[in-house]
């Protein structure tokens, strides 16, 4: 008696397991600051905005959040905000979403359980819905409606089946308002649904009902409510479906007139770049490994797939095809319920154990595999340091948290703040909020030195750092290097104040100040910047003398920077006369730092060009010796004048 009430509560602690598990990831990886603009800062912002009874503008979006997606499902979970925000902050959308996916898992073991007395099918698919790789791989986008809106799908089947039609049709209505692609889905679920209760006659009519509701809504969102809330510009930009056609109506003719060609395109790279040929055959071996194969055994439960793989493999973005982030959240919450309703159709015990032990062991295996990201097709699509938990990367911050932490409470809640990337979804909940280097009306601006804008390269989103940093109407109030947090001037400061804020040492050489017995050409402070041996006078772009590279000769002598524990940021410029293209300064400490100038920056009218190379220390970084020198690339002698460095302590 005792070892079967032990057994009763195995599904109890496999759920409060994974629980954990996955509540530990999600919220350790945003106290790290390893949340994203996109999507959690929008998230957050939209939470608290609907919260607040606003409809307001995303921070990196031109419309609001219902112009992004359809969809009010964080509009659901309004009194949870004023019931637990006050403690969990900017957390709580995680903590909502942990418990979606654990009701969604509860919910499929119920339903299992209405169909078999077997322990082990019910223990079973509580363990395997955990163990699929897409329930990981989705953290690389921390919160999803997608997630959510999947994790209705396992209760309302369960109410469904129990035949508690009421309260199906609740959740029904609940799905189909929380994203834009449900009601297709449930057209299917509906015909699943009657393929299982073709003898039941209520069953049949509810579903067909489902259908008709589902199908009317469909016509609605895209003909009706999604145009309605567009403003000029903005348009509803998530139908990407250019194989099929330019709308809903156009994929729907286009799959009805020609079905073998649609077929193919479940299965061939349609974007013409070889690079992501098998990327979906990637996915489909991965689930079929997974426990997929079982569906083989009862092909109806594979009619239910059908709309939520063709969103993923029919799609304009390879991104989506493969297994990367939340794109394959809705197969893995549904395969747990369809590979365990097979298993508990077979008639042996012995058999749906066995094959249940199999489908655990292969999405285990696969999920195991699948964390290495050299195991992708495209490996850049994997956030390991997101997602495999296991892993040191997982527990490494990009900065010290706690002292960024309270650097970010020098920030009033009403102020309008402008962040970059992994810092904006801990500031989101306020009215303004902007993605650097949006600044716009900002009172505050908060960046980390190493913490791009993906929509621009290095170059810029350094460029604009660096601008505020030294903007005469912005002062430091706050550093924990590498984070900075500036606030806009409201009177003027003196030089001195601004000199204290932004401390920087600079020295010049243009070449013409020569220690002979040294031999060597000396910086304004007299320290060595050359050998004599690259002086010319041929040309030059101040006063008599410069520096000449050739391709025998193609490296300066190395400036060493002993002394930059002190230093944040260094800035090196020079001029040359030569080839485009053909120049370049060098900064390398021969262990982990080595970065090189990358284009002009301007020519003036003598044909002189100017190079600039911006550097950022990380605190690992300023313990080796640093070298900068100039280097010519060419074919040609290359002149060098004018070299300016600049060491800056913000």
């Amino acid at each position: 008696m005792k070892f079967q009430i032990q057994k009763k509560h195995i599904p109890a602690v496999i759920l409060v397991f994974f629980g954990l598990l996955i509540s530990f990831i999600g919220i350790y990886n945003h106290y790290l600051f390893k949340t994203f603009t996109y999507d959690y800062a929008n998230y957050n912002f939209a939470f608290w905005d609907y919260s607040h009874f606003r409809i307001s503008p995303l921070p990196t979006f031109r419309g609001n959040f219902l112009q992004d997606h359809f969809s009010f499902t964080l509009m659901y979970f309004i009194p949870v905000y004023w019931l637990l925000n006050w403690l969990t902050g900017t957390y709580t959308l995680i903590i909502i979403q942990n418990s979606l996916i654990l009701i969604a898992a509860w919910y499929s073991y119920k339903l299992i359980k209405l169909k078999t007395d077997n322990i082990w099918l019910t223990s079973g698919v509580v363990l395997y819905f955990f163990l699929l790789f897409g329930r990981y791989s989705a953290f690389g986008t921390d919160v999803n409606l997608a997630v959510m809106s999947a994790c209705f799908v396992p209760v309302f089947l369960y109410y469904f089946e129990i035949r508690k039609y009421l309260i199906a049709f609740i959740i029904l209505i609940l799905s189909l308002l929380s994203r834009e692609n449900m009601p297709i889905w449930f057209i299917f679920i509906f015909v699943v649904l009657i393929l299982s209760h073709w003898k039941e006659k209520k069953a049949v009519i509810y579903s067909l009902a489902g259908i008709a509701i589902s199908i009317i809504y469909f016509i609605l969102l895209f003909k009706v409510f999604i145009p309605g809330i567009e403003t000029p510009g903005v348009k509803y930009s998530l139908f990407n479906y250019s194989a099929l056609g330019s709308g809903p109506g156009e994929a729907l003719k286009f799959t009805l007139l020609h079905p073998v060609e649609t077929i193919k395109l479940f299965f061939v790279n349609h974007l013409g770049n070889p690079e992501y040929d098998k990327v979906k055959l990637e996915f489909y071996i991965t689930y079929l490994i997974s426990g997929g194969f079982v569906l083989l055994f009862r092909p109806k439960y594979m009619i239910w797939f059908i709309p939520i793989v063709a969103q993923k493999v029919l799609n304009d973005d390879f991104f989506r095809w493969g297994l990367a982030t939340y794109y394959s959240v809705e197969i893995v919450t549904l395969l747990p319920i369809s590979v365990f309703l097979v298993l508990g159709s077979f008639k042996t015990k012995k058999l749906q154990n066995t094959l249940a032990g199999l489908v655990c062991i292969g999405s285990l295996a696969m999920t195991i595999h699948k964390m290495d990201s050299s195991n992708h097709q495209v490996p850049w699509t994997f956030y390991k340091a997101k997602i495999k938990f296991y892993d040191k990367s997982f527990y490494e911050a990009p900065f010290d948290v706690k002292k960024v932490n309270r650097l970010l409470k020098q920030i009033p809640e009403n102020a309008k703040v402008s962040a970059s990337n992994v810092i904006t979804p801990h500031l989101a909940q306020r009215q303004f909020i902007y993605f650097f280097p949006t600044v716009r009306d900002a009172e505050y601006i908060v960046f980390s030195m190493f913490d791009n804008n993906y929509l621009m390269s290095v170059e810029e989103n350094d460029k604009h750092r660096n601008n505020y940093l030294n903007s005469p109407e912005w002062q430091i109030i706050g550093k924990e290097y590498p984070v900075f947090l500036l606030k806009k001037k409201t009177e003027a400061h003196s030089s001195d104040q601004i000199h204290n804020n932004n401390r920087t040492d600079t020295l010049t050489c243009n070449f013409e100040t020569i220690d002979k017995n040294k031999k060597q050409v000396q910086f304004s402070n007299l320290t060595k910047a050359d050998t004599i041996s690259h002086l010319s006078n041929d040309y030059f772009r101040s006063k008599n003398s410069s520096i000449c590279l050739t391709p025998v000769d193609p490296y300066s002598h190395g400036i060493s920077l002993n002394d930059i524990k002190n230093t944040d940021q260094i800035e090196v410029s020079v001029w040359y006369l030569g080839p485009n293209n053909s120049a370049s300064v060098v900064i390398d400490n021969k262990e982990n730092l080595y970065q090189k100038s990358d284009g002009i920056e301007t020519v003036d009218e003598k044909g002189w060009k100017k190079i600039t190379l911006k550097c950022s220390f990380k605190e690992n970084q300023k313990l080796a010796t640093t070298i900068i020198y100039l280097w010519n690339a060419g074919v040609s002698p290359i002149y060098f004048d004018d070299l300016q460095i600049i060491k800056r302590q913000n």
